[in-house]
């Protein structure tokens, strides 16, 4: 039975062209064609997008074998052909499985996490066991590839685009000064110095990239950024800073995880601190962003010292 094609609505459309800008058009249109192609060579049927992701469309699904899956089709085929190995070098409950991918035509088949909750939509913070097991599980289980980039390159790219928040929302430059943000530049390219690169790191690992397994799988992380590094603690700092609505309490965070996950706590709070306003650029940036969350990721930035070379 041929599947019915999913409509791809303005919001998604949207999303796309922001990021690749108006020549993603063209992709659009021949998007159809695509996805007939995909349900007849891998047996799908296809049900509601889900709406999520600037990179790619994603399209619950179903398998011949009824099983649930995701599919996702990108403009941006090479990193969908990186996401599909990456998944595939971590041995763990923790990750999708890769079901199929087409790298010519930008498709990536994954299995369904489910429930599947993000935990950006989550209204609780996750239990402390559970953000170990997610974090210890990526580094013991993944097999580094030497041509990922090292975390050094991943910080670089990321303080790099960081700043776009300032360019849509100037406003912004009053509450986080550059000076406050460049100081937290330089004391991630501080703490890189010693890090070797021989483990994989998620490098993205965000509450938007993190799923709920339910019960049994625990959280799920998926859309990884690949980057070489042997320290657990850069793969925490999101999920330190995640809705800390004072300093305290991301102090408290990092006290309690760090042991869990093998890092050492001050090492964590400094990572943290490193990002904290870039973490307040974005928060300052979302419409529906506390003060109070935006004021203690300020607070923890101003705490980076004054005066590093960068390397």
């Amino acid at each position: 039975m041929r599947s019915r094609l999913p409509t791809i609505d303005d919001r998604v459309r949207r999303r796309l062209t922001a990021r690749f800008g108006a020549e993603v058009g063209a992709w659009f249109d021949e998007l159809p064609a695509v996805l007939s192609g995909l349900a007849e060579r891998w047996q799908v049927q296809f049900g509601p997008l889900i709406p999520r992701g600037s990179m790619s469309v994603v399209i619950r699904c179903e398998t011949a074998d009824r099983r649930p899956a995701v599919l996702k089709v990108s403009p941006d085929r090479a990193r969908l052909a990186n996401e599909a190995n990456t998944l595939d070098r971590w041995a763990t409950v923790h990750t999708p499985s890769v079901l199929a991918v087409d790298e010519s035509a930008g498709a990536l088949l994954l299995e369904a996490i489910e429930p599947g909750i993000s935990l950006a939509d989550s209204p609780t913070y996750p239990r402390l066991e559970s953000v170990a097991e997610l974090v210890t599980s990526l580094h013991a289980t993944g097999a580094p590839d030497s041509s990922y980039p090292p975390l050094a390159y991943r910080i670089t790219y990321l303080f790099d685009s960081g700043t776009k928040p300032y360019t849509g929302h100037p406003e912004l430059i009053e509450l986080i000064p550059l000076g406050l943000y460049e100081r937290g530049r330089q004391l991630a390219s501080r703490l890189v110095e010693d890090v070797s690169p021989t483990s994989l790191l998620h490098g993205d690992l965000t509450p938007r990239n993190i799923l709920d397994g339910g019960n049994e799988r625990g959280l799920v992380a998926i859309d990884p950024a690949p980057c070489l590094g042997d320290d657990l603690a850069f793969d925490a700092i999101d999920l330190v800073l995640w809705r800390a609505d004072d300093i305290d309490t991301i102090a408290t965070r990092a006290e309690q995880l760090a042991p869990a996950i093998d890092v050492n706590a001050d090492r964590l709070l400094d990572w943290c601190t490193a990002f904290a306003a870039m973490t307040a650029l974005e928060l300052g940036e979302a419409p529906d962003s506390s003060r109070e969350r935006i004021q203690a990721a300020v607070t923890l930035a101003s705490q980076a010292p004054t005066g590093l070379a960068l390397p």
